[in-house]
């Protein structure tokens, strides 16, 4: 069964655009080696980190849209760890349904009490005298 994920990694801010994709086709034949596809590779540039990591204050951004088997995330994880050029990743999930008209409990709850309006001021009882 295949499952689709989304793997947001950061590389390193000194490679030049021929290395960067490069990096990019070796990640993308990672995920091939695993039985996976490849659904949306999108490149979000060059961005500061929040907090330096490995001694880097920015580095290239890339977002990849994926599909794998059951067992191919941990693999892929393993692998990205040992990549040098890749300084932090991030291989999640994504969400199986974001069907608007089948919410889960919880959110429809939310969404309905944030929906009505607040009591009018008339409906409010107002508060005794007080004797003092």
């Amino acid at each position: 069964m295949m499952r689709t994920y989304e793997l947001t990694y950061i590389a390193k801010p000194d490679l030049d655009d021929r290395t960067l994709n490069a990096l990019i086709e070796r990640v993308n034949a990672m995920v091939a080696a695993d039985g996976g596809s490849i659904i949306k590779v999108d490149r979000w540039g060059l961005r500061p980190l929040s907090y330096p990591i490995r001694k880097y204050r920015e580095g290239h951004y890339v977002f990849t849209l994926l599909a794998l088997p059951a067992a191919a995330p941990a693999r892929l994880e393993q692998r990205l760890r040992l990549a040098e050029d890749i300084i932090r990743h991030l291989l999640v999930r994504a969400d199986e349904v974001n069907d608007a008209s089948a919410p889960s409990s919880f959110s429809e709850e939310v969404a309905t009490s944030r929906l009505e309006a607040p009591p009018a001021a008339e409906d409010i009882p107002a508060d005794e005298p007080s004797a003092a």
